[in-house]
Order: structure tokens, then C-alpha cells, then sequence
């Protein structure tokens, strides 16, 4: 009879697959499986790759998927303890292998809100969307779900359209605003199989971001709301944390060789160009702080000098390192990686 119920549930009509990639997740993983577990008014299935983790994530899904059969463990081909392949190898497996009319990213340590789902459905309907996302809201302790998200909620809600321009606009690194690359879209399964689009298996951060490029530049009509239904963990332990100089080099090059055939307008092309002057920028930043750390303080600063950017950041960041060790103001630190999906 228990064999009888899991296959019938996986027969089951699927109204939404959430893609989870997970390495070293133990400490969160629970709580964020039965966030979507306890979606209402859906019914959902939940993908979750276990890339090389080596902290007990593994345990962990075995005794969930054992209590629940809408939990699927994907393996991930290649991947070894402590040695994963990154988010976007983990994204494609679990996209390989999605049964739902949508496609929802959910991170292994962030959470989601019981309506939440239900609501960018019924959003996505009224609006016509293949991508709908809503305001994310960060936390690092205790999630509120009336905490301040990313995008200013407003008195009342309010819905917005996204084209691939002001999208690339709102991405380029080391500028002020949100970053739309760090909202956690559902996709129409149909709009990708169509397209055949899959993640670009070498970069390791930004592939929520060209996932959606991707998207966009295939004509996906993206919308995105006030309302606010999915909690963003930020701590120390996310892979994201910081930009490293091979990271942003591997996002540098999917994102050109996109570029060449993707960018069509005259608009398009500038934007793309704006969004890797800026990874242009960052990397700068990196070798430089590698110069410093290093002890090629001349090499360093001559990088910096080439790149006025770069060198006004560095000077910011020198400044509130002197406030730290006066009592106030932040580390000095790289810029804040793009999103990425695997923490």
C-alpha cells in the first residue's frame, strides 16, 4: 500500500517543481523543503541536489523524502565529496528531471511563505507572464515576513514589467539600486523546454541571472510584484558573499559568448556592453585586492590607477577600513557577488 501511495502521488499532476541545488545545507535545508511543502492551494514537487556536501545534508534528505514521496533526491553525475560542481550543474539535473507546468528556484537556505506560490500563480494568469517573481526579504536571524524586502512595497501592492535591457541595467556591478538578478523567479516549464534553456554549467555565480537573460531574450514576458513571499538568507556561510576573480572571469565569458547572438537591438547591445564594463570593473577590484594580499602593493595600485572606477571603490573601502579600526563603519570588502544559487 506505502509503495502504491508514492507512485501515485508521483503520477499526480504537478503544478510546480522547485529546483533546489544543496551543498553543505544541513543546517537550513529542512526548514526551506517544508516551506514548499506547505504551499497552499498547489500541488508541487520538490528537486533537490545534493552536490558533494560532506556535513550531513545527505541524512537529512534521506529521512524526508522517506516520510514524504513529493521530496525527489536528483543525483548529480560527477559530483564528490567536498568537490561539488557548482549551482548550475546541480540547476540542470533537477531541471532534466522536472514534471511541473512551472519552475520555481528555491535556495537550500532560504524559505518561502505558505501563499507565496499561489499567489504568483494566480498573478501570472492575470498578467499573462512566463516569469513572475515577488520582493524578496532579507534576513540573517529570525525570518519576519513583514520585514522590509528588496523592492519598496508601497502603500499598496503594485506589479511592474521587466524588459531584457533595464534588466541587464539593473544587474551591472558596483552601481547603486536593486539588483533584479537576486529575485527567485517561477517559469513556465513549457517557455523552456521550448527554448531548450539550461544553465551554463561553468559558472558559479550569476546563473539565476543568465537563466533569466536567456529567458528574456527568448521573449519571456517577466513580471514582478511588491508583494513579498520568499525569505533570502544572508550569512557568512553563502557562496556568494564575496566575488573571486575566477568566478567572475567564467560569468564574464557565458555572458559574452551570450551576447554575440542573443543582444539584438540597438538597445540590447548597449546595455550588454554597460553590464561587462562593469564585470570588467570587478575584475579589476579582484586583482588588485589579490596584489595587496600578496604584498604587491605597487602592482595594485597601478591597477587600480588604470581603472578610475575601481580606484574610487578601493578608496571607499580603505576609508571604512579606517572606521572599523576607530570603532564604527563597516569591513573593506569585495562588492557583493551576483545572486547564485547553491550556498
Amino acid at each position: 500500500m506505502a509503495k502504491q501511495i508514492v507512485a501515485d502521488a508521483r503520477d499526480a499532476p504537478v503544478d510546480v517543481s522547485f529546483l533546489m541545488a544543496a551543498h553543505n545545507a544541513a543546517l537550513w535545508i529542512e526548514t526551506a523543503i517544508r516551506s514548499a511543502l506547505d504551499q497552499a492551494g498547489v500541488a508541487v514537487e520538490i528537486l533537490v541536489v545534493d552536490d558533494g556536501s560532506v556535513d550531513g545534508t545527505a541524512s537529512v534528505l534521506a529521512r524526508l523524502a522517506a516520510d514524504d514521496p513529493r521530496i525527489r533526491r536528483i543525483p548529480l553525475n560527477g559530483a564528490q565529496p567536498g568537490a561539488p560542481r557548482g549551482p548550475s550543474a546541480a540547476r540542470n539535473a533537477a531541471l532534466g528531471a522536472a514534471r511541473g507546468r512551472w519552475l520555481a528556484i528555491l535556495d537550500a537556505d532560504d524559505l518561502i511563505v505558505p501563499d507565496r506560490t499561489r499567489t504568483l500563480l494566480d498573478l501570472a494568469a492575470a498578467t499573462d507572464a512566463d516569469l513572475i517573481a515577488d520582493n524578496p526579504i532579507p534576513f540573517a536571524g529570525g525570518f519576519d515576513p513583514r520585514g522590509a524586502g528588496m523592492l519598496e512595497r508601497g502603500r499598496e501592492p503594485y506589479l511592474f514589467t521587466v524588459a531584457l535591457a533595464p534588466y541587464l541595467t539593473s544587474n551591472r556591478m558596483l552601481t547603486p539600486g536593486v539588483k533584479l538578478g537576486y529575485l527567485k523567479p517561477m517559469l513556465r516549464a513549457d517557455l523552456v523546454r521550448r527554448h531548450g534553456l539550461r544553465y551554463d554549467a561553468d559558472v558559479r555565480i550569476g546563473e539565476d541571472f543568465l537563466f533569466c537573460v536567456a529567458a528574456l531574450a527568448a521573449g519571456a514576458r517577466f513580471v514582478v510584484s511588491s508583494y513579498a513571499g520568499y525569505g533570502y538568507r544572508r550569512g557568512a556561510s553563502s557562496l556568494s558573499h564575496r566575488l573571486r576573480l575566477p568566478d567572475i572571469q567564467r560569468l564574464d565569458a557565458a555572458f559574452a559568448a551570450w551576447a554575440r547572438h542573443g543582444a539584438r537591438s540597438a538597445e540590447d547591445r548597449r546595455a550588454a556592453h554597460a553590464y561587462r564594463d562593469s564585470l570588467a570593473t570587478a575584475q579589476i577590484i579582484a586583482r588588485v585586492i589579490d596584489a595587496a594580499q600578496g604584498g604587491r602593493w605597487l602592482r595594485g595600485a597601478g591597477l587600480a590607477l588604470a581603472r578610475p572606477r575601481a580606484w574610487r571603490f578601493l578608496t571607499r573601502s580603505l576609508m571604512e577600513a579606517a572606521g572599523k579600526r576607530l570603532g564604527s563603519g563597516p569591513r573593506p570588502a569585495m562588492p557583493d557577488a551576483p545572486p547564485v544559487g547553491q550556498r
